[in-house]
């Protein structure tokens, strides 16, 4: 079952873009989770795949382009995700939810899943259905991030929600990350594979922060339509702006990271 909140975030793919961009642009280091998760399944361009909580389809997309022969699936909660999906040519777009995936056993050669987990209320169910419609002989591979994630800009915008009297209650909390996946990954299917990647965003500007903090307004209860939500999005402006004009020459630095635990089924 899809959250009100989460409903709201995909419904406009603008803050998903803007979220992807800053990460392509402001990591301290280079990081490409998509890459990390070709590496771990070890792709030859003929497996079935499908990629649950597809997003906007550019992981899909990219295969395409790069001459994927076997079928792509892109599986989402949100139909804005699911019309990108669609609109790949070859790709089966399917509008449902990772704890019931509407395919049979032993479907997919591959399975994909970035960045979706922390959405899923049972990520154990979402799992399991990974499990049981990948193939024998097949790969999983799931990507999650660390635990607290760009603490500092989280915080900021938790902050000025909470002064216009939106709660932590509405606020995103993550079902699962970096620490917690591995022992349920290797519950369901013993033995795994870890890669971590430990980075963080450095932003030398005001500008690219505002951008990436409005971007994660939904997480924080910040919905599209708040009545307050420009008023929030202008003070807390303000604060990120005073902060660069007092700290001059310095970056605003917010540590991230994922890991990619993949396991052959």
């Amino acid at each position: 079952m899809t959250s009100p909140r989460l409903e709201a975030e995909y419904a406009d793919p603008t803050p998903l873009q803007v979220r992807i961009d800053t990460h392509r642009k402001y990591s301290e280091k280079p990081d490409d989770p998509g890459a990390d998760v070709l590496a771990a399944v070890e792709l030859t361009g003929t497996e079935h795949l499908a990629d649950i909580g597809c997003g906007d389809a550019r992981f899909l997309a990219g295969l395409a382009a790069r001459g994927h022969r076997g079928p792509l699936v892109g599986l989402d909660t949100s139909p804005a995700m699911v019309a990108a999906a669609a609109a790949i040519p070859g790709v089966q777009a399917v509008l449902a939810d990772a704890e019931q995936i509407p395919f049979e056993d032993n479907s997919f050669d591959v399975i994909t899943a970035r960045h979706m987990l922390y959405h899923v209320p049972d990520p154990r169910a979402a799992l399991a259905e990974f499990r049981r419609t990948a193939k024998p002989g097949g790969a999983v591979a799931v990507v999650v991030n660390h635990p607290d994630a760009c603490p500092r800009t989280a915080e900021l915008v938790a902050a000025h929600a909470g002064s216009y009297g939106i709660t932590t209650a509405e606020a995103f909390t993550a079902t699962v990350d970096s620490d917690t996946l591995p022992a349920m990954m290797t519950d369901i299917f013993g033995t795994i594979r870890i890669h971590r990647s430990d980075n963080a965003l450095v932003f030398d500007a005001a500008a690219p922060l505002i951008r990436f903090a409005e971007a994660l307004f939904s997480f924080y209860g910040v919905m599209p339509d708040h009545p307050r939500r420009q008023a929030i999005l202008t003070d807390m402006s303000e604060d990120i702006e005073d902060w660069f004009t007092h700290h001059p020459g310095q970056s605003w630095r917010d540590p991230k990271g994922y890991i990619v635990a993949s396991a052959a089924t």
